[in-house]
C-alpha cells in the first residue's frame, strides 16, 4: 500500500527526508514471516511483514514499536529488503534473503544486514511457554533467565539466523525501545504507544 494524505506525521517526515510519499510502500503487518517482491508497478497487495525489491525508485517501510526492523542490501545485485521481525516472525530476515536469491540470484555472503532498535533481552519478559517455544526453535542462548523470569533476545536470535545463513556483514543497533524514552515502545507506553517507521531507500544503481 502507499501512504495516503491522512497521516500528517508521516507526510511531514517524508517531506523532511525529501521522499515522495507516492514512492513509499508500506504493509498491513500481521506478525508473520511473509515477504513480498514489490516494485513501482507492483505495490504490496496482501498482508505481510517484509518486502524485497530491486526498484531504486521506491522506498520500503515497516512500522515497529518493540519489534525488530531488519534492513538488507545485496551489494552485488542492488536488491534490498526491509522486514518487521517480532517473536512470531523471527526468521523472516532469512526468508527475505531466500526470496532475493530466488528473484535476483542474491548470495547471503553479499548481503549487508542492519538490525535496528527493538526491545532488548533486558526487558522482553515473556511467560515460560513462549520462552520454551522460542528456545526450541532458535536455541537456548536466545532466552535469558533471571530470578525465575524469562526474557527473549530478538537481536541475538536474528544475528544467529543470519550468520548461519551465510551473512557476514551484520550491524546491530544497541538501543532498547523499552529503556530509551526517545523510542516508541508498546511494552512501556501501553495502548497509546508511539508507532515508529523504519525506511529503506537505495540510491545505488546497478
Amino acid at each position: 500500500m502507499k501512504y495516503e494524505a491522512g497521516n500528517q506525521n508521516r507526510l511531514t517526515l517524508f517531506k523532511e527526508l525529501k521522499f515522495n510519499p507516492d514512492s513509499v510502500f508500506g504493509l498491513q503487518q500481521i506478525h508473520s514471516r511473509s515477504v513480498l517482491v514489490v516494485d513501482r508497478n507492483n505495490p504490496p497487495g496482501e498482508k505481510a511483514d517484509g518486502m524485497v525489491t530491486r526498484d531504486h525508485s521506491i522506498t520500503l517501510s515497516v512500522t515497529v514499536a518493540d519489534c525488530l526492523p531488519v534492513f538488507l542490501h545485496d551489494v552485488k545485485t542492488g536488491a534490498f529488503g526491509l522486514v518487521h521481525s517480532g517473536w512470531k516472525g523471527t526468521g523472516i530476515a532469512v526468508a527475505a534473503i531466500n526470496l532475493m536469491k530466488e528473484s535476483w540470484g542474491t548470495e547471503a555472503g553479499d548481503v549487508a544486514a542492519v538490525l535496528g532498535p527493538c526491545i532488548d533481552s533486558c526487558c522482553y519478559k515473556v511467560d515460560a511457554q513462549r520462552a520454551e517455544v522460542f528456545a526450541k526453535e532458535f536455541g537456548e542462548d536466545c532466552v535469558r533467565v533471571n530470578s525465575g523470569d524469562f526474557y527473549l533476545d530478538l537481536k541475538g536470535a536474528n544475528v544467529k539466523l543470519l550468520a548461519d545463513a551465510g551473512v557476514r556483514n551484520i550491524t546491530v543497533c544497541a538501543d532498547c525501545t523499552f529503556t530509551d524514552e526517545r523510542l516508541g515502545s508498546f511494552r512501556r507506553q501501553g495502548e497509546q504507544f508511539t508507532r515508529m517507521i523504519a525506511l529503506l531507500k537505495s540510491d545505488c544503481h546497478f
